[in-house]
């Protein structure tokens, strides 16, 4: 009997759609009639259609066998036997000796190790179309299973229990929730001492991810490390907007000199188009930031930005606090939250679109750019003492949006952002934002004035003018520079990381964040927020700033849903 299949709408961004525009019709899901059938069902499980090798050299797909038999596929055009000896799950291909080449390079994900358990040669040409295909899959000549598909992007694989395309080496992390973890929030550029403060202090291990790095403070800071015996590592993008930076090559020559082993983000696309995280790990501590490794961002000299270190003192957890913060290493585990950033950070730096910088300076022509020297007033200290808070990690691509989206979906009181620029009304994340607003909650959108981003956030405004959701462009006035932070205040949530608020980001970027769950912190960053609203003055209720719990205490008992992150 043939089985139907039929098509449902692709959860893959079109990147270049216009705003407000559906999906493309050729970026639709392959979808097998069996999907949800039992393991002892014959099916189509998987699909690799379109490699990053030259002619899609080692391309497969993937069957669930339940015996032995006369199975065969047929696409309409080519028909290929299936060895009659093969069972169980399957990988078939026409070339099985790079097929096995490609699953070996794919960093032990999940996919890669199920499809090498079993390789087994077609026994006649059987092409994957990477344009979209209809394969069956038959007995004795009979169709049981149909999977068809339209155009397949190169190096992403299907699976059935997905339901999804993913990259090439690329699994999913779902978010790692700690609670009672020692947070220090802090806004930049009134204090860039802090976010470099832990790279002074490493014994053991140092690890930075960024997209790019330009200061000599920091790069001081990794060669220091490197001369103590801390094994320092860096992991960078290798394509940066405005090209790799002359002055980041330098720097890295230094860091190579000194025994650190730099790596660069620009091998095949794989399982993200750009490595745009800022997060440190330094032994037990961890900084994760909205600003790149460059005196305008951790340098202090131009950005507007947020970060955050989670781990007290030292790292060791005993370092001295008040009542009610973080200091007693009993309470403190904040090691988990490092943790779980070093093992993303090893996933990735050993991933095989990882390339040393060696060979990536070897065939990369570098660029000059502008180095920012501003000089800006301390108005926000950060908090001498690190608070017990639930911090949660938030990657990109996976759970990041739509962890942000539930979280401003459930907000009671106040919801307040700030990024450089967004995909326009209709991106998923403001639209969240137009939801709560409509709803009652007080939400505030700022948005960077720079030059190159005045025009499109302007329109944005007037677009949402007669919305409940109010938008702002920042007036530094001497404050900073420009927005760059991409921050967000929930309720009594903080969330901050380097998440573009656009599709791109949201799905084909690494990305890192965290959400800290914790009123005092939250209630720190607000008051940041209240001064960048509109240049410099308290210009937000009274309710956003600091005092927000003792405001709703005085107006009576107020009913809060609490919601977590993880």
């Amino acid at each position: 009997m043939l089985v139907a299949a039929t098509s449902v709408a692709c959860s893959l961004p079109a990147a270049a759609a216009p705003l407000g525009a559906a999906a493309p019709l050729d970026e639709v899901e392959p979808t097998s009639a069996n999907a949800s059938a039992a393991d002892s069902e014959p099916r189509i499980v998987g699909l690799y259609p379109n490699p990053t090798t030259a002619e899609n050299r080692g391309e497969y797909l993937v069957v669930s066998l339940p015996e032995r038999g006369n199975w065969s596929l047929s696409d309409g055009y080519y028909d290929a036997g299936i060895p009659a000896n093969a069972s169980g799950t399957v990988t078939l291909s026409t070339a099985p000796n790079r097929t096995a080449s490609i699953l070996a390079g794919d960093s032990g994900t999940a996919a890669a190790v199920a499809d090498r358990r079993q390789i087994r040669r077609l026994n006649d040409y059987f092409p994957l179309s990477a344009s979209g295909d209809r394969i069956e899959l038959r007995r004795n000549g009979t169709a049981v299973d149909v999977v068809s598909y339209d155009r397949a992007r190169e190096g992403y694989r299907w699976r059935a229990s997905w339901g999804e395309w993913r990259p090439r080496g690329y699994d999913p992390r779902s978010p790692e929730s700690t609670a009672d973890a020692a947070v220090r929030p802090f806004v930049l550029p009134d204090s860039p001492g802090v976010p470099v403060d832990p790279l002074r202090s490493a014994d053991e291990r140092l690890f930075v991810a960024g997209y790019t790095l330009t200061s000599e403070r920091v790069v001081e800071a990794l060669v220091a490390a490197a001369d103590r015996g801390v094994r320092v590592r860096v992991l960078l993008e290798g394509s940066p907007v405005g090209g790799f930076p002359a002055r980041s090559a330098a720097l890295i020559d230094r860091l190579t000199a000194a025994g650190v082993e730099v790596r660069i983000l620009d091998g095949e696309v794989e399982r993200f188009r750009f490595h745009h995280p800022k997060y440190a790990v330094a032994d037990d501590r961890a900084v994760v930031l909205t600003e790149n490794w460059k005196p305008s961002g951790t340098g202090g000299h131009s950005n507007r930005g947020w970060g955050v270190v989670v781990g007290a003192g030292d790292g060791s957890g005993g370092g001295a606090g008040t009542e009610g913060d973080a200091g007693d290493g009993e309470t403190d585990r904040s090691a988990a939250v490092a943790d779980d950033l070093a093992a993303l950070f090893r996933a990735d730096f050993e991933a095989r679109d990882a390339r040393s910088w060696r060979a990536f300076r070897a065939d990369t022509e570098f660029h000059g750019g502008g180095r920012a020297n501003g000089s800006y007033p301390t108005r926000f200290d950060a908090p001498a003492q690190p608070v017990a808070a639930n911090v949660t990690v938030l990657t990109a691509p996976g759970n990041a949006a739509d962890r942000i989206v539930a979280r401003i979906d459930a907000a009671d009181e106040r919801v307040l952002a700030v990024v450089p620029r967004v995909g326009g009304p209709n991106d998923r994340i403001v639209r969240a934002l137009r939801r709560a607003a409509d709803r009652g909650v007080d939400v505030h959108l700022l948005l960077s004035d720079a030059w190159y981003d005045r025009e499109a956030n302007r329109n944005l405004s007037k677009r949402l003018v007669d919305e409940p959701i109010a938008v702002d462009l920042a007036e530094p006035r001497g404050r900073f520079g420009k927005v760059h932070a991409k921050g967000l205040v929930v309720d009594d949530t903080a969330v901050v990381g380097s998440l573009n608020w656009n599709p791109s980001a949201e799905t084909n970027n690494r990305e890192v964040l965290l959400a800290i769950e914790d009123e005092s912190v939250a209630d720190f960053y607000a008051r940041a927020y209240a001064a960048d609203w509109r240049g410099g003055g308290i210009q937000l209720p009274i309710a956003f700033v600091g005092g927000f719990g003792v405001a709703l205490a005085g107006a009576g008992a107020v009913a809060r849903r609490e919601i977590a992150f993880g």
